[in-house]
């Protein structure tokens, strides 16, 4: 699980990178970051209806991806506020593996 002081919580952080960070891409994920002035990077999810309207899948998918970033959180050395949006081609049934690879592939071009 990632620890509460990793996470992206309020609506204005979120807005702030949005408006003013970086954006990367790939097939399964959507990524914005921007420099904080903390001393660790913090993380939002956003997994849309579009994913699945079935909000026990898009949980599932936010838990997986959690535990990918929980599982690396010693290589995010920068301070960044990173929101990560999962796109809509993104299935239930998408290996775990090739999930953990696309997000670590493009969080590896951030940093």
């Amino acid at each position: 699980m990632l620890p509460y002081k990793f996470r992206l919580t309020k609506e204005k952080d979120y807005n702030l990178v949005f408006k003013n960070g970086k954006k990367l891409s790939n097939n399964y994920f959507r990524v914005c970051f921007l420099k904080n002035n903390l001393g660790h990077s913090r993380f939002g999810i956003i997994v849309s209806n579009k994913v699945s309207k079935k909000a026990v899948v898009r949980n599932l998918l936010k838990r997986r991806i959690r535990g990918v970033l929980s599982d690396n959180l010693s290589n995010f050395s920068q301070n960044l506020d990173i929101v990560i949006n999962l796109s809509p081609v993104v299935k239930k049934d998408l290996p775990f593996n090739d999930l953990s690879a696309g997000l670590l592939a493009l969080l590896n071009k951030i940093i």
